[in-house]
């Protein structure tokens, strides 16, 4: 329960909340003492990070005024500590359960979501109906935009610039392809360009030189080294060739290789006293000896001149990146936010505008004065994994409610498990939050684990608490951790709790830490006996592997990650190359996997020998029905011979074909890479053994855990240093030599390198402190070579526990057979009778107008240059409204020139004027309809009502843009009177009294078509 003199009705209370502590169950707390008080459960929002977590919440809520109304007992004393006599929780539960569909309890991503949708006029989202891209969509818009940048690029040449662009951005790294590379940008770099503000890409006066200064002046100073050489008081044999062999290293160096020759012990040393300040060189090779006068100079300043070019190089790169991200967001901006197609950090983007400008700043204050009307008590669990986009949008809202009025902030988090700053945690922000709300916040700390026994926080606090031995390690930046001692509630003190903690170190290498895995689990019954057991490790391919192996011993696993079910196993490769055959019938190999594969049969079977008819007949399948369905008829006769896996895997693939379909469907490329790209959360389900990464386990607790997989590195791995920043600037970086050399540089390493290291500590904290009662570390002996003081997480573990130089267990609280408490009770397989199920309902079709066209008996493909030219028409057109009241924007483009010739026709120009009538135009109007029992989707180039005085629609125009070069009329009409047609039927079933016009106007005929 609440400890004895925090007051959980503070107005404004952050909780730092450690491992196991019950951060749930006083935000469930928090929740019923505002119900109780008379807060209306729809005026209270409570914001996580998940939708697992999301839920869970909501069910402790729920489950826990359930108890109460049965527990007088635990009711009374929950008034007592909320300090409301007369709390009846019956009317509390009652109040909570009707208010559910507007009580707020979800991630903060989904709120923002909500928020945008609900006010995105407000917030200037003008262009389209907001639609959230998320997953394989998102990465299907994105490509989709990649590709269209490189083609009009390869088609026109009209990309010279952006190709120039690529190239500097590219430099040093020209082996890279141009798609990956490309992927590579916007993944590392979008984001940051959304996000940046007034902060200066790649400024030149940052390396204060150019990078062609290197070529231009690295041989005057090597020269000047050569003339010294002869006068070095060398103290070894060997010396002076080993200079020469440095000297030899910058001669031949490239700017942009990264690399600076082969690395010896001199070449470090000359680095190392060049970056110390003036003077004569001190280096060493086996002994020191001094290099001065003109040569020490000189060999200075030669080293500082590559760093610097490097920089400059390195700086070059980031500008071109930026010019390489503009043309990618332009992009984004065009064909998806302005059409209200956003992304999650779009969305974020969006609620933080306010900070920008004073035109942002305003919409924004008018969104949150309607609310601040609607919310009034805040709660934001999991507070160290929020970004700082996340706090931008929230904090107008949390200052509202922190002020003077009724509202109420709420804020837990655990600074020891900030394990997010990959993905924009910013731990940092209870700082802010301590100073901003000074005075008026109230803060409490919670220590007490209601989830690990003593024998398991006794490790914790060894390690987690040995600050001795990481500054040792890790220096200052162990100076920001702090945590405090951990201690078990009283229930988990009495003997029937209690368990163990061990440290073994395995002599050998990861096979032989894989083999102790699975002796332990056996020597402990796990599979035997009812505990839940979970085996923590560093990757998803780690994941993988331990699952795979565990399972070969007889266990029963189940992996948590995310699964690739096109590319992990033999059936969803298969299914894989078959859409990229029918994508592309002239890929040979794709079609010999397909050969290869049991699908050869099936397709044998249904179609017979000829791949010709068997490609025809899937696409004819995968037109009528979708590619899902397509699918499930091709693996229908080889389902029961396949494993459950390999079934689940199929079933993979089939729900996000089904989810490709449900979309309106699309070719059979884009199925092939949709599939390709296909990624799926999987959640641990029932298993003795759950094997997952560390990150996924945060939140969770299992009776066992098993760490086989603490690292060894040190920390941190400075080749993942990428991109510096500093006061106002920001930069891909050079390479490590480089910047050891350049102070601005070695500072923001600095700084970088202590948020890896903090983030390791938590690392191995959350690990730490997953168990309930038997905690097991797996370490692998030190190398003979290792120096006592590296900086890795396996090295503070072994020292903390004074393994240095043992094997075998080398720490151990509690006794081994405190598992013997637990009974083994063999899972018994029965064979219980399936259920008989209901007939199944055919799911309704999907349709699309433009499906309903009139096909020719034989298809004239479209070529790249005419769809491309053609959705330039249609984007130009879009642009116009009504252009007797405003002059459209149209493009400087071939396109453009059409549209602008177009307007200029009387017989045209007439359906683009609204001359004073009452008419609205709707420009790519998306439709939905149910049209004798199939679903009809589409989009509406341009749409007008006309409304008579009382403000009915009478007259309906649909006007649909052709760009088919045809000559003759009624051929086009002929073509797409199906098309028109259901159109006028969504329009009859919208607008039953009023009259349709449908009208085609072709660009190649000049003519407004009426159909």
């Amino acid at each position: 329960m609440l400890g004895p003199t925090m007051n959980i009705l503070a107005k404004n209370l952050l909780i730092l909340a450690s491992a196991g502590s019950g951060k749930t169950f006083q935000l469930g707390n928090r929740v019923i003492g505002l119900v109780v008080k008379g807060v209306a459960p729809e005026k209270i929002v409570a914001l996580t990070f998940t939708r697992k977590a999301a839920g869970e919440f909501a069910d402790k809520v729920l489950m826990t005024l359930a108890s109460l109304i049965r527990d007088e007992a635990a009711a009374a004393k929950l008034r007592e500590e909320f300090k409301q006599p007369d709390a009846d929780f019956s009317e509390a539960l009652e109040k909570v359960v009707r208010a559910l569909p507007r009580f707020t309890l979800g991630t903060m991503d989904s709120f923002f979501s909500k928020v945008v949708r609900g006010f995105q006029y407000e917030l200037g989202l003008t262009g389209g109906k907001f639609d959230l891209l998320e997953g394989t969509r998102a990465a299907a818009a994105a490509d989709e935009i990649l590709g269209g940048i490189l083609g009009e690029t390869l088609e026109d040449g009209g990309g010279d610039e952006f190709l120039h662009a690529f190239r500097r951005a590219s430099l040093g790294k020209e082996e890279q392809g141009v798609i990956e590379g490309l992927r590579g940008f916007v993944k590392s770099w979008q984001s940051r360009y959304r996000s940046a503000g007034a902060v200066e890409w790649g400024p030149d006066s940052l390396a204060g030189v150019r990078w062609e200064d290197w070529e231009k002046h690295k041989h005057g100073l090597i020269a000047t080294v050569l003339r010294g050489l002869d006068g070095i008081e060398y103290t070894r044999k060997g010396q002076r060739e080993s200079l020469e062999k440095v000297i030899e290293s910058f001669a031949s160096h490239t700017i942009g290789s990264g690399s600076l020759g082969s690395p010896t012990s001199l070449l470090a040393s000359v680095m190392e006293a060049a970056a110390g300040g003036n003077g004569p060189l001190t280096v060493k090779s086996h002994k020191e000896f001094l290099i001065g006068g003109p040569a020490g100079d000189a060999l200075r300043d030669l080293a500082i001149l590559a760093a610097r070019c490097e920089l400059a190089a390195a700086l070059l790169r980031t500008r071109a990146v930026r010019e390489v991200i503009s043309v990618h967001d332009a992009r984004c901006e065009k064909q998806l936010r302005r059409r209200g197609l956003l992304g999650f950090d779009d969305v974020k983007i969006l609620m933080g505008e306010w900070v920008k400008n004073e035109d942002a700043r305003l919409r924004r204050e008018a969104v949150d004065f309607r609310l601040d009307a609607r919310y009034e008590h805040w709660l934001l669990d999991e507070f160290q994994d929020t970004s700082r986009a996340d706090w931008m949008g929230l904090r107008p809202l949390i200052d509202e409610a922190a002020g003077d009025g009724d509202g109420s902030m709420f804020i837990v988090g655990d600074d020891k498990q900030a394990i997010y700053a990959w993905r924009g945690g910013e731990v940092g922000l209870f700082d802010e939050v301590r100073e901003r709300y000074r005075g008026g916040l109230e803060i409490e700390e919670m220590a007490e684990s209601w989830r690990s026994c003593p024998e398991v926080l006794s490790l914790v606090n060894r390690v987690c608490r040995d600050t001795a031995t990481m500054r040792e390690l890790f220096g200052t930046s162990a100076e920001r951790w702090d945590c405090p001692e951990h201690f078990s509630a009283a229930k988990l003190l009495i003997p029937a709790n209690r368990g163990e903690a061990r440290v073994e170190v395995v002599d050998g290498k990861w096979e032989e830490r894989l083999e102790r895995l699975g002796s332990l689990l056996g020597e402990l019954g796990v599979g035997e006996r009812p505990v839940t057991c979970g085996v923590l490790v560093r990757s998803n391919a780690k994941v993988r592997e331990v699952a795979d192996e565990l399972r070969a011993k007889g266990f029963d696993v189940i992996e948590e990650g995310r699964r690739e079910p096109a590319k992990d196993n033999p059936v969803g490769i298969a299914l894989g190359y078959l859409l990229k055959w029918l994508a592309n019938p002239a890929d040979a190999f794709a079609r010999e996997v397909v050969e290869m594969s049991p699908l050869a049969e099936a397709l044998r079977t249904k179609f017979g020998d000829h791949w010709q008819t068997a490609w025809e007949g899937l696409l004819g399948m995968a037109s009528k029905s979708g590619f899902a369905a397509m699918v499930e008829e091709v693996v229908e006769p080889l389902w029961a011979g396949w494993s459950d896996f390999g079934r689940r895997r199929a079933g993979d693939v089939i729900s996000a074909l089904a989810g490709l379909d449900a979309g309106g469907g699309g070719t059979a490329q884009e199925a092939a890479d949709w599939i390709e790209r296909l990624e799926v959360s999987q959640s641990p389900g029932v298993a003795a053994v759950q094997v997952m990464t560390i990150h996924k386990s945060k939140g969770l607790g299992f009776d066992i855990v098993v760490l086989p997989d603490v690292p060894n590195d040190s920390i941190p791995s400075t080749q993942f240093f990428d991109v510096a920043e500093g006061d106002g600037w920001i930069t891909e970086t050079p390479p490590k030599w480089a910047r050891d050399l350049i102070p601005e540089m070695r500072e923001a390493e600095d700084r970088w390198a202590a948020t890896q290291r903090y983030e390791s500590f938590c690392m191995l904290y959350v690990a730490l402190t997953r168990s309930k009662r038997g905690l097991y570390v797996l370490l692998e002996p030190p190398a003979a070579s290792q120096e006592a003081d590296k900086p890795s997480l396996a090295n503070w573990l072994a020292r903390s526990v004074e393994a240095e130089g043992r094997t075998g267990v080398v720490y151990q609280s509690g006794a081994p057979d405190w598992i013997e408490d637990i009974a083994r009770a063999p899972r018994v397989k029965t064979d219980s009778p399936l259920p008989e199920l209901a007939a199944g309902i055919p799911r309704r079709g999907r349709s699309t107008p433009s499906g309903a066209k009139k096909n020719r008996a034989v298809a004239i493909p479209h070529s790249a240059a005419g769809m491309k030219f053609g959705s330039e028409v249609h984007a130009a057109f879009e642009n116009v409204r009504w252009i007797d009241e405003e002059p459209p924007d149209l493009p400087v483009s071939d396109a453009g020139g059409l549209v602008a010739e177009i307007l200029k026709m009387p017989e045209l120009r007439k359906h683009f004027e609204r001359n004073a009538r009452p008419v609205e135009c709707f420009r790519e109007q998306a439709i939905d309809a149910v049209v004798d029992g199939s679903w009809l989707s589409g989009v509406m180039d341009r749409l007008h009502l006309h409304r008579n005085a009382s403000g009915i629609v009478e007259l309906v125009e649909v006007i649909d843009f052709k760009t088919d070069g045809v000559v003759d009329p009624e051929e086009l009409i002929e073509k797409y009177s199906g098309q028109m047609n259901a159109y006028r039927e969504v329009m009859r079933r919208a607008y039953p009294d009023a009259r349709i016009e449908c009208i085609l106007l072709s660009t190649a005929c000049r003519r407004a078509l009426a159909v």
